[in-house]
């Protein structure tokens, strides 16, 4: 008897869930773009009379579209590299990016997309496989044989779903804790 006084309180919430649920099944999901930033990092040789032996940065990729939507690389020596200029797909899986560093140098880097070929949709990591950094208006190189990784940054955040569900099982737990109390 007891339980069927319960299940008599919870009705309510249970009904008031089921038409949640119902509604969330007959709105489908926007899609999303996935925006991905990535961690560059490499080795490359400088020439005189630059002395640094490594580089680093972030590009950012909207995987959904397969675009480059940022970046920035920093080399020791000159201003980071921000101004993308071009992104081409060389043959295959490689590719190309053009970036300016506000007037005084030019960097063509070269990768692969290694399991994404001909595409940045989906785009998971790459390896470097070349190229420079070239001095403006001299055309003087810097650095050569650039050398390296493209990786997924670690900690990204879900966009608060979880606040969201936890929010919504406490809510659920508050509700039920009244009736079964009452």
């Amino acid at each position: 008897m007891l339980l069927l006084r319960y299940m008599n309180d919870l009705r309510p919430i249970l009904l008031a869930l089921t038409a949640v649920a119902a509604l969330s099944l007959t709105h489908p999901a926007k899609a999303v773009d996935i925006i991905t930033t990535f961690d560059v990092s490499g080795t490359c040789t400088p020439l005189a009379p630059f002395t640094g032996t490594t580089f680093s940065g972030t590009l950012t990729i909207d995987e959904t579209i397969g675009t480059l939507t940022a970046i920035d690389v920093s080399f020791q020596g000159l201003s980071p590299f921000t101004g993308l200029a071009s992104l081409n797909q060389a043959t295959g899986s490689d590719w190309e990016v053009l970036v300016g560093n506000g007037g005084s140098a030019g960097l063509l880097l070269k990768f692969t997309t290694g399991q994404t070929p001909g595409s940045l949709v989906g785009f998971a990591g790459g390896t470097i496989d070349g190229d420079l950094v070239i001095l403006h208006p001299s055309a003087n190189q810097a650095y050569e044989n650039l050398g390296g990784s493209i990786t997924a940054a670690a900690g990204v955040p879900d966009g608060g779903s979880t606040v969201m569900l936890l929010g919504a099982a406490l809510g659920a737990l508050g509700m039920t804790r009244r009736f079964v109390m009452s």
